[in-house]
Order: structure tokens, then C-alpha cells, then sequence
């Protein structure tokens, strides 16, 4: 049977720490309710008749605390309990003399402020605040007769009232630190439990995308070998087939499995950039652009098009090569397929400086330009911002990543119609 007087079962609110500040709220009405009734006792037994019917006050006050806050009214209920119950506390306090200490009161008020309130409240928890040091300044400054000379007790249980009110004080206080000591323990142990699951989370996480990474990296492997054997046997069929149509089919096919064979590169480029370190070696910029060039003249458009290279350094650069190579490789097939062919004269520049220990590029063209609206996007995993352009919108999602496993950075400018800059700035690595 006793747990019925246990205080934290006097709350049916759900027993959460979301919920802490509304069950504490419950709590202490309780307590200020028992502390009315005990105050009822004293008086009468001292026939103070008045003081009684100012506890009785006291005692509905947060009765109504009590029932509002158990219905989820919370705001109201802790409006009833910091302005009506201190304000009559205050009202008390003024009717009687100091020395009964019913000021006391006011201290573990302040206290129980910052336990009512969530951090959603924090307004109205420093209003209350505010509100409550205001009564008790006003209090001393008038030397607790601000309504006049006035005793309602008549001398009557004055000391045993002093009493009754300071130990109702210290019970607050220290309930009050007992339960910020219990939040914060629950805090904490909350913390710790959520880390602990988010490393076990990050754990799963991480073994998923390997064996996802392991996944698309094998079956595009595994796929590439088949592609080239089809692209092999069409190559022989169209030597022996001397149908035009057929040779139109064989032709459609091959360009299909050629965009599929660059699609499966470029996942395998995705995957590698994931799976594999950073393995720094020198290279020379000016001949890389150039074999990229180079390798890019199947390209529809490339004829029209007229390079302008400056490297402004001679030695060799210390950095990635793969990653490096298909950094540019990308961009520069990119500024060949987004060239402007209604222009007289397309063009694309490419600027290579070293200062310090940074690597800058940069890569100007003066193709059709990317809108405003997409500029955002185009690094994106498949975005695509031509419709009718070949391409699987990997393109600049990688060199993204790869720029970010080299710790570079990049900016780009770009105007519609006018053309594209992409600015790249790459720290020299050590061998």
C-alpha cells in the first residue's frame, strides 16, 4: 500500500523525459497542496481562522494546477501555478508579517521555474522568471507591507508557521536539485545510448556499402567481358551481312553497347574512387591534356573545335594520376559535347598554374552554358540538364568525388549561351 505515497506515481502522464517538465509540474502542485494542508493544520490549531481560509486558497490554486496539467493543458496549468499561486503567495506574504517567512517560498519557486519548462517554453520560462524576482523585489523595497500595515495573524502560530514554511522551502529546494540531478543523469545515460546505437548503426551502415560497393563493382566487371564479345561478333556480322538495313541495325546495336560499355566505366570509376587510396606519383600535366585530346576526337564536333593550353610551370606535379586523369578527361569531353555549334568559332581554354604547394586548373569554354537554375544540380548523380545529349549524368558526380577524395575544391561560372569556366584548386600530395 505504500506506494500510493510514492510522488512520482501521482502523475498519469506518459513516464518519458520529453514529458519530465509536465510530470515535475504534477509533482510539485502535489507538493504545494500538502504543503496548504499542512498550513490549514497549523492555524487551525493556533485559531488563526483567517490565515486558514487564505491556505484553502493556496490549496485550490494548485489543485487546479494539478487537474489542468494532468489533462495536457499544460501551458494553462503553469500559468495557474508561477502567476496566480505566487501572486497569492505574494498577496500572503504582504498580510502577514516577515517573520513568518512565507517569502521563503519564492526560492523554491524559482527553482521549480526551470524544471516546468521545455526548451520549447524557454520564453516563458525566463517571463516567469522575471515575474516572480519582481514580487520579491517589490517585497523588500516596501519592507513587505505593500498594501500598508496590515497582520492577519493576529500573533496567533506565527513561529510554528515560520517553521512550517521554511521546511516546505528546503523540500522544494532540494527536490528541485534531486530532480535536475535525475534529468541530467537520464540525459546523459539517453547520450550514451544514442551513441552507442548510432555506432552500431554507422557499423551496419558501413558493411551494407562495402558488400554494395563489392556488388557493383564485380557485376560490372562481369559485364564488360560479354559487351566486348557482342561488340566483337557484330563487328565480324557486319563484314558478312550486305543488307543495308541489317547493317543500319548492327550499327544502332553497337552505339547502344558502346554507351552502355562508358556507362558500365563510369560506375566502375565510381566504385574505384570509393574502394581504392590515394596513390600519388609525378606526372606532366601538359602531355596528360594532350593524350586526353587526343582520345577525344571521336567526339561529333570536335573539328569545329580549337584548344587553347597554357601551363604555367615546368616541372611535374605530384598528385593522383588515375583520379587526376579522369577528372579531366571528363571535363574536357563535357566542354566538346556542350560546344555551341551555331558559334563561327568554339573554342576551349585550359589553364594549368602552380603557386605554392596548390595545383590550379581551369577550364573555359564558350558552348551553349549551363542555367542558373541548374547550376546547382549538374554534380548531382544523374542529372542531366540537355535533354538529347548522350551521356549518363555521371560525368561531373565523379570528378565531384574525386575532387573531394584529393581534398580539392572547385568553382564554376557559367552563363547561358555564353559559355562555361570551372575553376579547380588541388593540394600537391606527397610521394
Amino acid at each position: 500500500m505504500f506506494r500510493f505515497f510514492i510522488l512520482s506515481k501521482w502523475s498519469k502522464l506518459e513516464k518519458s523525459l520529453e514529458q519530465k517538465p509536465n510530470i515535475l509540474l504534477s509533482q510539485f502542485s502535489v507538493i504545494a497542496i500538502i504543503a496548504g494542508f499542512s498550513q490549514v493544520l497549523n492555524d487551525i490549531l493556533n485559531f488563526n481562522y483567517i490565515a486558514v481560509s487564505l491556505d484553502f486558497v493556496i490549496v485550490i490554486i494548485f489543485l487546479c494546477t494539478f487537474i489542468f496539467n494532468e489533462r495536457g493543458q499544460h501551458l494553462i496549468a503553469k500559468f495557474i501555478f508561477i502567476v496566480l499561486g505566487t501572486g497569492f503567495i505574494f498577496v500572503y506574504a504582504a498580510v502577514i508579517p516577515k517573520d513568518i517567512g512565507a517569502y521563503l517560498v519564492f526560492f523554491p519557486i524559482i527553482a521549480i521555474i526551470f524544471l516546468i519548462y521545455n526548451n520549447e517554453e524557454r520564453q516563458y520560462k525566463y517571463y516567469s522568471l522575471a515575474y516572480v524576482l519582481l514580487l520579491l523585489f517589490i517585497l523588500e523595497i516596501t519592507a513587505y507591507q505593500p498594501f500598508g500595515e496590515i497582520n492577519f495573524t493576529e500573533g496567533k502560530s506565527e513561529e510554528s508557521s515560520f517553521y512550517v514554511n521554511m521546511f516546505i522551502s528546503i523540500f522544494g529546494m532540494v527536490f528541485s536539485m534531486y530532480n535536475m540531478d535525475v534529468i541530467n543523469r537520464q540525459i546523459d545515460q539517453n547520450r550514451v545510448e544514442t551513441l552507442q546505437e548510432l555506432e552500431q548503426k554507422n557499423k551496419e551502415l558501413e558493411l551494407a556499402n562495402d558488400e554494395l560497393d563489392h556488388f557493383v563493382y564485380s557485376a560490372s566487371h562481369d559485364l564488360k567481358a560479354p559487351l566486348s564479345s557482342i561488340l566483337g561478333l557484330i563487328n565480324i556480322a557486319k563484314y558478312e551481312v550486305k543488307d543495308e538495313t541489317v547493317i543500319d541495325y548492327f550499327v544502332r546495336i553497337e552505339n547502344r553497347i558502346e554507351r552502355l560499355t562508358l556507362f558500365i566505366k563510369e560506375v566502375i570509376e565510381i566504385s574505384r574512387n570509393t574502394r581504392t587510396e590515394i596513390k600519388t606519383e609525378p606526372i606532366v600535366i601538359g602531355k596528360m591534356i594532350d593524350d586526353i585530346i587526343e582520345n577525344n576526337n571521336y567526339i561529333e564536333g570536335m573539328e569545329k573545335i580549337e584548344f587553347s593550353k597554357h601551363i604555367g610551370f615546368d616541372s611535374v606535379v605530384v598528385t593522383d594520376k588515375a583520379r587526376m586523369e579522369v577528372i579531366l578527361n571528363n571535363l574536357i569531353s563535357n566542354a566538346i559535347k556542350y560546344s555551341d555549334s551555331s558559334k563561327d568559332q568554339c573554342r576551349i581554354d585550359i589553364k594549368a598554374e602552380k603557386a605554392r604547394n596548390e595545383l590550379r586548373i581551369t577550364i573555359s569554354d564558350n558552348g551553349i552554358g549551363i542555367p542558373k537554375d541548374q547550376q546547382e544540380k549538374v554534380f548531382d548523380m544523374f542529372y542531366r540538364g540537355v535533354q538529347g545529349k548522350e551521356g549518363s549524368g555521371l560525368g561531373l558526380y565523379i570528378v565531384k568525388n574525386m575532387l573531394v577524395k584529393l581534398k580539392g575544391e572547385f568553382a564554376l561560372e557559367s552563363k547561358e549561351g555564353e559559355g562555361t569556366t570551372i575553376q579547380m584548386i588541388f593540394p600537391e600530395l606527397k610521394k
